[in-house]
């Protein structure tokens, strides 16, 4: 997993006006400076409108949240993996103004070449109002608290 392509990615996206839009489009109902519904709709309209598919056996494939975002603005459903989600919800959280970062998690002690080989990724929003970190993983669903509990190890990419 190439933490590095999907950070770049994000920041890349987060200046991309149609993604800025589709976010607007997806909290207009929300109160203004009602941060955790806002990162909740996100979530929740990507959950919705996106399905999970692994990547291909021996292909890492990242796609940017821009053609990600392009996709569903036209009114596809995109299948998406673990970074490819953990791509466009950081992106469109950028956009609206959180601030995020990414955590990768192992679980089995794996090593290449004397590096720990992460297998999941996902994307955390941090609300503003308590400064809580709300982990947004499609992937493990409601069972994120099960997930992590099985995990040997994790690490937290800040994406500035």
């Amino acid at each position: 997993m190439t933490v590095s392509c999907v950070i770049d990615g994000i920041l890349k996206a987060q200046n991309h006006y149609p993604l800025r839009q589709l976010a607007e489009s997806i909290c207009e109902g929300i109160r203004s400076k009602d941060y955790l519904s806002e990162i909740l709709a996100t979530h929740n309209f990507l959950c919705a409108r996106t399905r999970y598919m692994r990547d291909p056996r021996t292909v890492e494939l990242v796609r940017s949240p821009k053609l990600i975002a392009d996709a569903l603005i036209a009114g596809n459903t995109p299948n998406l993996d673990c970074d490819d989600e953990s791509a466009i919800e950081g992106a469109l959280h950028l956009t609206i103004g959180c601030e995020v970062r990414l955590v990768t998690v192992a679980f089995r002690h794996m090593f290449y070449k004397g590096e720990r080989q992460f297998s999941h990724i996902f994307e955390q929003a941090r609300e503003p109002k308590t400064g809580s970190w709300i982990t947004c993983d499609r992937v493990a669903g409601v069972e994120t608290e099960s997930m992590l509990r099985r995990a040997v190890a994790a690490k937290i990419w800040p994406v500035a």
